[in-house]
């Protein structure tokens, strides 16, 4: 099953065997099952041991959007929301700025005006 599973696999524009989080996950864990070495299940199954081992720490660390989303935490455009959400934000608080400027020198006029 792993065997064919990898030989099934989507591959990049540069050759890269492209796995999905649910097929890193099934790796790792046939990995666990089956005893034998990171080295040896490599080997038979024509995988990177670094990347194994990557996938592993990743999933016991609790890291499942690592494995999710290829190692990034966030999806590009989960990041690029937050980003023009943070913009927004960024603008909204500079328009209130202003204001309370505004704001202050208009108090302060009229408490020069009236004598106060």
């Amino acid at each position: 099953m792993v065997s064919e599973m990898i030989k099934n696999a989507r591959l990049s524009s540069s050759g890269r065997k492209l796995l999905t989080s649910q097929q890193k996950a099934y790796l790792v864990e046939e990995w666990d099952l089956s005893g034998l070495s990171c080295p040896e299940f490599c080997r038979r199954h024509g995988l990177i041991s670094s990347q194994l081992y990557k996938w592993r720490k990743d999933a016991k660390s609790g890291a499942v959007m690592s494995i999710k989303n290829d190692g990034q935490l966030h999806s590009k455009t989960e990041l690029e929301v937050l980003r023009r959400e943070n913009d927004e934000l960024k603008r909204a608080l500079g328009e209130a700025t202003l204001d309370i400027k505004v704001l202050k020198k208009s108090w302060r006029w009229i408490n020069y005006e009236t004598g106060s």
